[in-house]
């Protein structure tokens, strides 16, 4: 298929309003791709690409957007777009503008835009995963929830697609979990207290919640694997991990948990440092002495070719339980009866060196890749007031609405403002829709995607940690920024300074990129 279709397709999604519309769209794209290109081709239409993250600024891609077009202009096909992002993943720094010159170079204006998103992760045309997924239940005439069970089993949209295509619908029934197969993990939502929780859920397990690397960890015999939350295998890293799964009496194991820097006396270290165990390819084992790793196990997967998934989050932690038998490896819980025991049991996490806490619903299953109403995550939240910089028009449930906020601080002399991050999240359809009005008359210029405006408005922004950032002039970036509320009582000079996070960095709430 050429690129060019691809485009038309995305634009054909973007121009139909209705769900089901845009998903018999996408089903005749499939109908449409070759074998070859099906791994590649479900990537695209849902919005990334095979590679990952390709380590490009919109600054490089936006001198791409200009140069001359080759005449006549011949439209790649998606084989070929696939071969130079895997040439510009290897290569390094502006070498990576000069690996896509050449396609840019054959592609039209509408083909470019689309390519720059892709890379960028914005694909803007109200369809994503999600609906990919509706997509291939209709092409293959099966269910969601045989769909969902494979995409468990093989966590990539394409991989998936490309599996169905040669064994047919009947070939889901022989995904299973594996061995050295990793899962994709199953996430939390945010909750904001514990008080919230109590008053929505009866049923429910409390965890310390560290701030370390999601670790999957596969033992087979005498072989060991760890895997990252985003499936990546990183078992060189952690040596002692591997030595302590190795002492667990069974053959055959997955467990998901989390690996925490310790210090001496046991308390967790920052983030930071323990994330310098994953960059080190060289000196292990002086890095092992320096930052001690321990884990943290809270679920259990799959043991001597049973699969535990589909069973309660209770069953799973009293097998779990019964197989770790040096406790000091389980995650700290309590079943909390009452909102104070809960409070309680929070403010000791925070005391410990936690970030919070987790809460776990006891009949809950293992949903995989899911963020539903099943696990919760409360941390201590802090706050900052930031000016709004530029607003990028939304898309899907947000599409006609400014909504991803670019967030500034004053300078030290609060004489200049300086980004510390993007956030569309906390915001109410009726914060939307204000924005979206008041926004476009301070406008200053915009681009296809953004809107830059007069920094005018304030906005009160909940976040976690501040993580230092190439990306922007403050040099940081929130992390975890959400949307409190719009300050329609400060002035823009009356917001937070660079030297307020600065103070906030010193007391350790910093996360290293």
């Amino acid at each position: 298929m050429l690129f060019k279709k691809l485009v038309e397709y995305s634009r054909e999604i973007k121009r139909v309003s209705s769900r089901n519309a845009k998903i018999d769209i996408i089903t005749q794209f499939l109908g449409g791709l070759d074998r070859e290109e099906a791994e590649i081709g479900v990537n695209y239409i849902a919005g990334s690409v095979r590679q990952g993250r390709l380590n490009l600024a919109w600054k490089g891609l936006s001198e791409l957007m200009h140069i001359s077009l080759i005449q006549p202009v011949k439209s790649p096909n998606l084989l070929e777009v696939d071969e130079f992002l895997s040439k510009t993943q290897s290569a390094r720094g502006r070498s990576k503008i000069q690996v896509l010159r050449p396609l840019f170079m054959r592609l039209s204006t509408q083909e470019r835009e689309y390519l720059a998103m892709l890379i960028l992760g914005g694909v803007q045309q109200g369809a994503g995963e999600g609906l990919v997924k509706k997509a291939l239940s209709q092409f293959f005439d099966t269910d969601d929830s045989a769909i969902e069970y494979g995409y468990m089993h093989k966590p990539n949209i394409g991989k998936l697609f490309e599996y169905l295509l040669q064994k047919g619908k009947a070939g889901i029934r022989n995904l299973g979990t594996q061995i050295f197969s990793p899962v994709r993990p199953m996430l939390a939502q945010t909750a904001e207290s514990v008080e919230e929780v109590f008053r929505e859920y009866n049923d429910f397990a409390l965890e310390h919640k560290l701030d370390g690397i999601r670790i999957q960890v596969h033992k087979g015999g005498d072989v060991v694997k760890i895997f990252s939350r985003h499936l990546k295998e990183i078992t060189m890293h952690f040596p002692e991990l591997v030595d302590c799964a190795k002492t667990l009496p069974v053959d055959e194991v997955i467990l998901d948990g989390e690996a925490i820097g310790i210090t001496r006396d046991g308390r967790p270290l920052p983030f930071q440092l323990l994330a310098k165990r994953t960059t080190r390819k060289k000196g292990i084992d002086n890095i092992k002495k320096s930052i001690r790793v321990i884990p943290q196990f809270f679920d259990i997967l799959y043991q001597e070719g049973h699969d535990y998934i589909s069973l309660p989050y209770r069953e799973r932690w009293e097998i779990l339980g019964r197989m770790i038998t040096n406790k000091r490896f389980l995650t700290h819980r309590v079943l909390a009866r009452s909102k104070v025991q809960g409070e309680t049991f929070f403010e000791d996490a925070l005391s410990k060196g936690s970030e919070g806490v987790m809460v776990k619903l006891l009949d809950s299953q293992y949903k995989a890749g899911k963020r539903g109403k099943l696990w919760f995550k409360i941390k201590r939240a802090n706050t900052v007031d930031c000016v709004i910089l530029a607003a990028e028009w939304g898309h899907g449930r947000r599409t006609g609405w400014l909504s991803n906020l670019h967030l500034g601080i004053l300078d030290e002399t609060r004489s200049r403002f300086l980004m510390v991050g993007k956030t569309f999240k906390g915001l109410s359809d009726e914060m939307m829709r204000w924005l979206t009005e008041h926004l476009q008359r301070i406008k200053v210029h915009e681009d296809t995607w953004t809107i830059y405006v007069k920094p005018e408005i304030v906005v009160e922004v909940a976040f976690n940690e501040v993580q230092t950032s190439p990306k922007y002039d403050s040099r940081v970036a929130l992390r975890f920024a959400r949307v409190k509320t719009i300050r329609h009582d400060k002035a823009p000079y009356e917001i937070n300074t660079i030297l307020d996070l600065e103070t906030f960095m010193k007391r350790g709430g910093i996360h290293e990129l």
